[in-house]
């Protein structure tokens, strides 16, 4: 029984866990969207997807001919995107969208002459989900740089998760939560799912979607896996995404392993590492040599001396674009999603994490891990202390800014 409840010690609130689940570690760009794209043409009722980046490119535009096939099939199709993540993209872009019948959406449009919080408080997620089975969480925006090469993309490295089982509503929940809060370009009034009335009051409290979704799905059918899905989302539950790194972080008795593209965590998160460490667990994380953010990497340069001084390992991923977002610890608390350890993560945009509570699981992240390693290169403190004067003064004048990064 002991063994059976173990994940429980790793979970922040283990009554707020799902179980019932079925969850699958999508590595890479070919698995993650092929499998998305496989859910989408599969889809009878409904697809929701809301990602901080939509553009009118190789990627874009093949997700908008697939919606757009479904919408003629009679599938209610229902987008959100951020308005600065998606701010390249053309509005006719969506507007075709909207006019073929999806229900098209934006968060938080720019404002020019509203203050910088208009600009900052983004829709940092990636979700998907298809008729209230299936969902995909990760960090992949539907953008030709996360596409695989194999589809005309530039295949960016980054991770998903796909669930299946009562996980999906909260998911879907969540959805509706940013769909209220954001401004309705395009709508489909026939196409399901429909929103109850507790959504339209701005107090969600059940999710509203069971049409389409079998009594063994609700019942937990598809799987023994619990799970969590933790979000950033408002004052609410701002912080409920750190609060479950701080708890799992603190209760490691082997292993965390990290893998994150902006490393730039508050100082209660790198306070934890360090305590682990010290304590005997292994501590690792890899952090992206190429980025599409260099100044955040020159940010976080100026605590690695620290972190290595106190025995936590770095390495430098020296391979394409490093954009995933995963963590596992000890093998029985895995985490995958859109939320980056970084300020504007934790303060300000809406992100979304697939907790898992699964030593299978687990044991996929953790293979991940290591087969990353071989392509990483582990930075060591003396080649750290020995930069240059103005590389280290740069880096400490980015780190004190790193709530703007």
């Amino acid at each position: 029984m002991e063994k059976e409840n173990s994940w429980q010690k790793y979970c922040f609130r283990p009554e707020g866990a799902l179980s019932g689940n079925k969850v699958r570690l999508l590595k890479n760009c070919d698995e993650a969207f092929g499998e998305m794209i496989g859910a989408v043409k599969a889809a009878k009722e409904y697809v929701l997807l809301e990602f901080y980046a939509f553009s009118d490119d190789a990627a874009g535009r093949l997700f908008s001919a697939l919606l757009k096939e479904k919408i003629r099939q009679g599938v209610g199709v229902y987008l959100i995107r951020d308005a600065v993540g998606s701010i390249l993209t053309d509005r006719d872009f969506f507007s075709g969208l909207a006019a073929a019948g999806a229900g098209v959406a934006e968060y938080r449009p720019v404002v020019l002459w509203k203050p910088y919080w208009n600009w900052i408080k983004r829709d940092h997620r990636k979700t998907l989900c298809v008729d209230g089975s299936a969902a995909f969480v990760g960090g992949f925006n539907i953008t030709e740089a996360d596409l695989p090469l194999s589809l005309g993309g530039r295949g960016w490295k980054d991770a998903q998760a796909r669930v299946e089982g009562p996980a999906v509503a909260e998911i879907e929940k969540l959805f509706w939560e940013s769909w209220f809060s954001s401004r309705v370009e395009g709508a489909c009034p026939g196409a399901v799912p429909r929103p109850a009335k507790n959504y339209q009051t701005g107090n969600p409290t059940t999710c509203l979607h069971t049409k389409g979704v079998s009594s063994d799905t609700q019942a937990g059918g598809w799987g023994n896996v619990p799970v969590s899905i933790v979000s950033a989302s408002g004052i609410r539950n701002f912080r409920s995404i750190r609060r479950s790194y701080r708890y799992a972080v603190d209760i490691a008795k082997n292993y965390i392993y990290i893998t994150n593209a902006y490393f730039l965590p508050d100082r209660l998160i790198y306070r934890r590492l360090i305590r682990a460490s010290c304590r005997g667990v292994d501590v690792r994380i890899i952090v992206p040599l190429k980025t599409d953010h260099p100044y955040v990497r020159w940010a976080s340069w100026a605590r690695y001396a620290h972190l290595l001084k106190n025995g936590v390992r770095l390495y430098e991923w020296q391979g394409g674009i490093l954009h995933s977002k995963t963590a596992v610890i000890d093998g029985l608390w895995s985490s995958v999603g859109s939320h980056n350890l970084d300020h504007r993560s934790l303060h300000y945009n809406l992100e979304l994490n697939i907790n898992v509570f699964d030593r299978q699981f687990g044991a996929e992240v953790r293979r991940l891990f290591i087969e990353d390693l071989k392509g990483s290169k582990e930075l060591t403190l003396s080649e750290v202390r020995a930069r240059p004067l103005l590389s280290k003064a740069t880096s400490k004048l980015l780190y004190l800014f790193r709530s703007w990064l």
